[in-house]
């Protein structure tokens, strides 16, 4: 039987909103990795770098082509994250060595390991060049992260945490650093090395943090939410509730309107930064999503994964918003 009739002279109820729509058919996969994708991030032209975890390599790769163009041997058993320099000539990467390693990209060589007068002794889970460049921060499960000059590899500070810390990220403009080692955010003055702030919300820990435009941040959790905070008052902006287990990804689009976030339930969900509505799903991975990066123009979306897979998808253009109703 359909619904039941509306009594004469009563209007008819709203129709349910429609779900977000699925993935479309704009996506490239590339294969290669004997582990899970556990970083991604865009490279100068045509390139698109990668790091498997315990295959202990970075990928270089062909957008066009879809090829790999070299492989580098990283030295450590395990990699958990990499990052490039603005202009990309240089590459940080970090893992279960307890090493932060600086590379020349493009002739693959290692340009020296950060040690400084006290090198981390524990994991390396995470590393973010600042805005120019200059200076790199490292996280660890030593309970600190560590903000090196790049140029000369000197130690500049030591930012002490109660925990293994998991995630790192430089605002914009290179004034705050982001942490995370517990379910709260902390937010640090580059310059001082002072915490500025102690954002509380998450309930279980922080897996992963993105700046966006301005002093906007987003923190992804093991609580299945993303949440968005001003980093400048320290309020909690939106929460943005949808993924079905932990989420482990997380990225600002460049101009920083939209949120791209991935985790457990093996989905890359989009949401309208401003209003914390998701607008799209991406479908297509077979195992947890890790590691997520929008390129420069924002036209495309790169998703890494325990599945092995790098995905780079044509990010989807979000629907016109309604007309106003009529008078």
């Amino acid at each position: 039987p359909g619904p039941p009739a509306v009594p004469p002279g009563l209007p008819a109820p709203p129709l349910p909103p429609a779900p977000p729509p699925l993935s479309p058919a704009g996506v490239r996969v590339f294969r290669g990795h004997t582990d899970s994708v556990v970083s991604v991030v865009f490279g100068e032209g045509d390139e698109l770098a990668s790091a498997g975890n315990f295959d202990g390599t970075v990928r270089f790769w062909s957008l066009e082509s879809g090829e790999a163009l070299r492989t580098l041997h990283t030295g450590a058993m395990v990699v958990l994250d990499i990052a490039l320099s603005p202009g990309g000539a240089r590459m940080a990467s970090a893992g279960f060595d307890s090493a932060v390693k600086l590379w020349y990209v493009p002739t693959g060589t290692l340009e020296q390991r950060l040690l400084g007068s006290s090198p981390h002794t524990e994991t390396v889970t995470a590393v973010a060049f600042g805005r120019n460049g200059t200076i790199l921060a490292s996280a660890s499960y030593d309970r600190t992260v560590k903000m090196w000059h790049v140029e000369s590899g000197k130690l500049l500070k030591t930012l002490k945490h109660a925990g293994g810390v998991k995630a790192v990220a430089f605002s914009a403009d290179g004034r705050y650093l982001a942490s995370a080692d517990d379910a709260a955010v902390k937010v640090w003055d580059v310059r001082t090395g002072k915490r500025e702030r102690l954002m509380r919300g998450h309930t279980f820990d922080v897996t992963a943090l993105a700046f966006g435009a301005g002093s906007v941040l987003a923190s992804a959790s093991e609580d299945d939410t993303v949440r968005t905070w001003d980093v400048e008052s320290g309020k909690e902006l939106r929460v943005l509730k949808g993924h079905l287990g932990m989420v482990t990804a997380v990225a600002f689009s460049p101009d920083g309107s939209a949120i791209a976030s991935g985790g457990y339930d093996r989905t890359v969900r989009l949401w309208d930064t401003d209003t914390g509505s998701h607008f799209h799903t991406l479908l297509g991975h077979s195992d947890d999503v890790l590691s997520l990066a929008f390129s420069a123009d924002g036209a495309l979306l790169a998703s890494g994964s325990g599945d092995r897979t790098l995905r780079v998808w044509d990010v989807p253009t979000r629907a016109p918003p309604p007309p106003p109703p009529s008078p």
